[in-house]
């Protein structure tokens, strides 16, 4: 064993350093953070295992989990336990107090078991002699004639009062109380078997007890039964190694051999007996204890069978071992890089890859377990480190992705609605289908970006456009806008999110601030300025994703952004710079200026065309006097209408384009209505 533990640890120390080089060389797509907290965990398990709560986990929890798995072994050979049961007082007709009983009974034992048994050990404690003086002197001289029996000394602790000069301090001491005279003297040793109440499951015994020490009862049987037998133990409090649950130690009712002791001399031959008290039925059983097989039904193993159980095990060498502390860090420390080989390079398959390593460690502990008699850390590495490891993996990923989600949200913000992004991350396969919604579209265009982009050079240009870009975007979105293309000098952008009762209560401050915007970019630009026009449309649009051949882009279709498009022409005509359809004023048109009725080029739908006209006085019922002149075919009356207007506010652009448009009217002597204004180009 202590080879094959060498082994080991030289096998484990060559992997170790043969491998570290390559495992510090792993793909930069190592996580330096998840590795720093994984290396905490690992340390901190490090420390839980070799702290106090954790052998002592280890020692319960995991071995008594082995133990369960591996089920009861065959009894060991050579050991026998003559036990006295609840029914042996009845059987033998004694009374039911066993203080009171004659020793004769066991001085009958010893004289059954002749020279059978090649050692016997009483599990009982003769304190004092008894009344029955007879009894007493034929259990002596049967202690003498067998010439190999030990019997039970007991144990009691004593506090001494030791005076230094300075202060007193008190010493603990067990000091060993053997039996009574009579019988200690007659028997060929005494021993202590005392083992404790805390913890509650039993695991481990000492060898020795007392002061000054003196060997168990198990032990000091082993030297009588194998005197040359060189003691092969780690510490001085081995583990048991358990048979099975209560009576798997071959076990003879003491009344039954009393009876016909002829029946059972095969198995006691040759045999290191032990006689004790082990009950089926142990609700007044002081010396029982509670193992990894106790029993359901309450049934925990006899101080007897726990002296027997010790006595085998000393015997046959096969006392549980754990491994060294430095084997103990190795294993934790191969075992904590081996998770963090799966979690950082299989971070997809991590969760197969832990399972399997811990069912392939859980099997490697169960084989050496029952192979070797060798007890593994089980506890700490696969029911603390590798669940808190996956724990940390899977909060550090989640986290990651959650920061890595936001980021690429936040990228393609810029180019995507909050909401198709979360459409995007749904969908499984391919792209999202195309929505039909209601919205309202805007559509800008520069007046002179020509004459810019053929003067000046691409440099500047590219600078310049950078920040119209800035002055006519931001706005846009501060105001809930989707912008739905970047063309050249002209943006489309869209409002999908309101309703059509709300759409001039929504878009109003958009247009005063984008006005505002521009303004200050050709303040800042005054050698190079960019007026602007904007055209706004509201109807249905198809909104998603367009394209073919892995090339895609998400914009806006329909007859909406093509309307929008031609009312933002119309500008050039009418000398505005803010044109608004009826579609968007069926409520809040109060700020907006009524321009008339016109059929835009290539549609045959009219349209009633609105203004935010500048901050200078104009008239807003201008247009409604006109159209009320025209409808009665009065033209005259409509011209001098115009000529009111123009006198308060000469500059009215689109008081100048009526003017125009109804004298060469007049001049043409039209013969069809006046209304709606058609026209005729883009």
């Amino acid at each position: 064993m202590d080879r094959l533990l060498a082994v080991l640890r030289f096998s484990i120390h060559g992997w170790v350093h043969y491998n570290m080089p390559r495992l510090a060389m792993l793909s930069p797509r190592t996580d330096r953070r998840l590795t720093v907290k994984l290396a905490v965990l690992a340390l901190f398990a490090l420390v839980l295992e070799f702290s106090i709560w954790g052998q002592a986990q280890e020692e319960t929890l995991g071995l008594s989990s082995l133990f369960q798995l591996r089920g009861p072994l065959p009894p060991p050979e050579g050991v026998v336990i003559l036990s006295i049961t609840e029914e042996t007082a009845e059987a033998m007709d004694l009374p039911a107090q066993m203080t009171t009983w004659s020793r004769e009974l066991y001085a009958s034992t010893l004289e059954a078991l002749g020279d059978d048994a090649i050692a016997v050990a009483f599990d009982i404690y003769f304190d004092t002699e008894s009344v029955d003086t007879d009894g007493d002197q034929r259990f002596a001289e049967a202690l003498r004639t067998a010439g190999h029996v030990t019997l039970f000394a007991s144990l009691e602790r004593r506090v001494y009062s030791l005076d230094t000069g300075t202060h007193q301090q008190a010493l603990l001491a067990d000091r060993v109380v053997e039996p009574a005279a009579l019988f200690a003297e007659a028997a060929t040793a005494t021993a202590p078997f005392a083992l404790p109440k805390v913890p509650t499951t039993i695991t481990r015994y000492p060898l020795f007890l007392g002061t000054p020490a003196r060997p168990i009862l198990p032990l000091t049987v082993l030297q009588q039964t194998h005197p040359h037998t060189q003691l092969v133990v780690a510490n001085q409090f081995p583990l048991f190694n358990f048979y099975g649950p209560p009576r798997t130690i071959s076990t003879i009712a003491l009344h039954s051999f009393l009876t016909s002791p002829e029946a059972y001399l095969p198995l006691l031959r040759n045999a290191a007996v032990f006689i004790g008290f082990a009950a089926s039925f142990q609700p007044g059983q002081r010396d029982n204890f509670v193992t990894a097989f106790s029993e359901d039904s309450g049934l925990d193993l006899s101080g007897v069978e726990l002296a027997a159980t010790a006595y085998a095990n000393l015997r046959d060498g096969r006392a549980i071992r754990t491994p060294a502390p430095s084997a103990k860090a190795v294993i934790l420390v191969v075992w904590s890089i081996l998770l963090w080989v799966i979690v950082q390079r299989l971070p997809k398959h991590s969760a197969t890859g832990l399972t399997l390593a811990a069912v392939c460690y859980a099997l490697l502990s169960y084989a050496c377990f029952i192979i070797f008699d060798l007890l593994l850390p089980v506890v700490i590495p696969l029911l603390f480190l590798l669940p808190a490891l996956a724990l940390t993996s899977f909060h550090h990923n989640l986290r990651e992705s959650r920061r890595k989600r936001a980021a690429l949200e936040e990228t393609f913000g810029q180019y995507l609605p909050p909401s198709e992004i979360q459409r995007l991350i749904a969908q499984r396969q391919g792209l999202p289908r195309q929505q039909e919604l209601f919205g309202v579209c805007l559509v800008t265009d520069a007046t002179n970006y020509t004459a810019l982009a053929e003067r000046l050079s691409a440099p500047t240009l590219s600078d310049l456009m950078a920040d119209y870009y800035q002055a006519l975007i931001t706005p846009i979105r501060q105001h809930g806008g989707l912008i739905s293309d970047v063309a050249g000098d002209g943006v489309i952008a869209l409002w999908t999110d309101v309703s059509r009762e709300e759409v001039m209560q929504t878009l109003t401050p958009a247009l005063r601030d984008l006005r505002a915007s521009i303004q200050r970019f050709n303040e800042q630009h005054q050698a190079t300025p960019m007026y602007t026009r904007m055209g706004l449309h509201a109807g249905n649009v198809m909104l998603g994703h367009y394209g073919a051949e892995g090339h895609f882009e998400y914009r806006a279709v329909g007859d909406l952004v093509n309307t929008a498009s031609r009312i933002e022409g119309l500008n050039k005509l009418l000398g505005t710079d803010i044109l608004v359809s009826d579609s968007c004023t069926e409520t809040g048109a109060d700020e907006l200026r009524y321009l008339g009725q016109f059929r835009l080029y290539g549609k045959q739908r009219t349209v009633c065309l609105y203004t935010l006209p500048p901050m200078e006085k104009v008239d807003f019922e201008l247009f409604h006097k006109v159209e009320q002149s025209l409808a009665q075919n009065n033209i005259s009356s409509a011209l001098a209408h115009l000529a009111d207007g123009l006198s308060q506010c000469p500059s009215d652009g689109p008081a100048l384009f009526y003017r125009e448009y109804l004298r060469s009217e007049k001049s043409a002597e039209p013969t069809r209505p006046l209304l709606p204004i058609e026209i005729n180009s883009k």
